[in-house]
């Protein structure tokens, strides 16, 4: 199944919503999570790594999302723009 980033990322975020966050939001706040699309399954870590290490393991191969528990985002892009006169 191939799939785009943003269906996979649409997928997650339902899956997650539906399924993981009222219980993730009260015991995981600020860990990572990976959920794997096809199974729906959750992944829960420390750190992004640690989180997509564990989904690998027990499902290589798979389409995962990864979110931030209690976040709108997993990490914060910055931009600069330095105008040279």
């Amino acid at each position: 199944m191939a799939l785009s980033p943003q269906a996979i990322a649409e997928k997650g975020e339902k899956i997650y919503k539906e399924k993981y966050r009222d219980e993730f939001e009260r015991i995981h706040q600020g860990k990572f999570v990976a959920v794997e699309i096809e199974t729906e399954k959750a992944y829960v870590g420390d750190t992004p790594e640690k989180a997509i290490e564990s989904a690998q393991h027990e499902c290589d191969g798979g389409y995962f999302h990864l979110i931030k528990v209690g976040s709108p985002g997993v990490f914060r892009v910055g931009y600069y723009a330095d105008r040279a006169s």
